[in-house]
């Protein structure tokens, strides 16, 4: 299929400075369609990549100027800095990163200055524009473009700029104090939303303490603030929560204190509101404890009523089930918490396909040994493609809507039983009254 819009550069330059007027002029549009160009108000169309390599390659370089369009792209670009970023990045690559670097490239890219480099004759506007864009990709980009951002922060302080130590100490100034900085005689916050950073301290202990936090840190998402950021936490009192092997950042103790105070329970509501977007994460939080911000605080409310388990269910369908498992861990307490029933039981459900294989734990079956209980895990099986999220509905093709449902199933099955070789047995060795149920539900297509 022939696309309707332009891609070379050579030869369309007066078009490009048309897109470039009107980008700056605000009267550019972005195609709803991927790749989503940009359209002129006189129709034409270009590839969005090709206006930016264009523009960023026409004139000497000013960072002050290539700021200011890069800003019109990100409020224009349908695909938010997705669309255009790679362009940026390359520029970089081949106007700092190849002319002043080696490159070394183990388990992670390092890189070294050019014993030949002189620092004192490298471009200052260069550095300036690492720095936007660096920060572009923490507060705007994909969570794992973090990497590509610190990389090009070190690269800046190898080339004798002080402007990253000043983003330490200052962030990019664009937020204001009253949400950056906040401090009384029991608390002190400060936030950074260049580095992602959020750093708490309490003095006193009191649900007064909890709530101006609270407060702050909601204040801040609703903010120009980074989606993915890390929160650290000091105070006396550490306490836990009930959920063996949960890991103990200082966010984790946060939440836990917080969460001793009812009245506290509807600002941590609106901060798990706030927090929870799917492939976010909070940055001090690696590997397998990998965690979607907003973890302690559902974890803290969904076992304190069932009142929040609607919350719950809201989190365990967000979370990106191929790379966070932590989850795992809250499942067993919850169930022992408020067991297996009508109202529980869809939570119970929810925290199972959060993830691609939950692995089973004993009082799973437990739970599952009554008549009430099994009735609800058929009435489940026969409908349970009302249990699976729109979200991943929609990601399914037609034919993976008739397959699919069937494949999860087992998921579930052996999330409660363990593995299939074990089920003749259980249906063998259950009570008469129980065998019908568990032979339907252990039934597998």
């Amino acid at each position: 299929m022939t696309e309707d819009y332009i891609v070379e550069i050579k030869g369309n330059e007066a078009l490009l400075d048309k897109f470039i007027d009107s980008i700056l002029q605000d009267t550019c549009k972005a195609d709803k369609e991927y790749p989503h160009p940009y359209i002129l108000p006189s129709g034409e169309k270009f590839l969005n990549n090709s206006v930016v390599e264009y523009f960023i390659n026409k004139k000497s370089f000013i960072a002050e100027k290539a700021i200011q369009f890069c800003e019109k792209l990100r409020k224009l670009d349908e695909s938010g800095i997705a669309g255009y970023n790679y362009t940026l990045e390359l520029w970089i690559e081949e106007h700092v990163e190849k002319v002043y670097f080696n490159k070394e490239t183990t388990w992670e890219d390092t890189f070294t200055l050019k014993p030949e480099i002189d620092i004192s004759a490298v471009n200052q506007e260069y550095l300036t524009f690492m720095c936007y864009v660096a920060i572009t990709l923490i507060k705007y980009g994909a969570s794992f473009e973090v990497v590509v951002a610190n990389e090009y922060f070190d690269m800046v302080k190898k080339l004798g700029s002080n402007e990253v130590d000043e983003l330490k100490k200052n962030g990019s100034k664009k937020l204001p104090k009253t949400l950056t900085e906040y401090k009384d005689q029991n608390i002190s916050c400060i936030a950074n939303d260049v580095f992602a950073t959020i750093k708490i301290k309490v003095k006193e202990e009191n649900e007064e303490s909890y709530r101006a936090i609270l407060e702050f840190i909601c204040k801040l998402l609703k903010s120009d603030f980074p989606k993915s950021y890390s929160i650290e936490f000091s105070s006396k009192i550490k306490n836990t929560l009930p959920i063996k092997g949960l890991p103990k950042p200082g966010v984790h103790h946060l939440f836990a204190n917080a969460v001793q105070y009812p009245a506290l329970h509807a600002l941590m509501v609106e901060y798990s509101n706030l927090a929870l977007k799917k492939w976010e994460w909070y940055n001090n939080m690696q590997d397998e404890n990998c965690a979607v911000p907003s973890t302690f605080a559902v974890f803290a409310l969904g076992l304190e009523d069932p009142v929040y388990f609607d919350l719950v269910i809201k989190y365990m369908q967000t979370v990106d089930e191929e790379h966070q498992s932590i989850q795992e861990k809250f499942t067993p307490a919850f169930v022992e918490k408020f067991g297996i029933n009508k109202q529980s039981f869809p939570v119970f459900i929810s925290c199972i396909l959060s993830m691609q294989e939950h692995k089973s734990f004993k009082i799973f079956a437990e739970q599952f040994s009554t008549i009430e209980n099994l009735e609800l895990l058929l009435a489940c099986k026969r409908n349970f493609i009302n249990y699976i999220s729109e979200e991943t509905k929609s990601e399914w093709s037609e034919e993976d809507l008739k397959e699919m449902p069937d494949y999860i199933w087992k998921y579930v099955l052996y999330s409660i039983w363990g593995p299939e070789e074990k089920y003749p047995a259980l249906i063998k060795k259950s009570k008469a009254d129980l065998k019908p149920l568990y032979q339907e539900i252990l039934a597998i297509n």
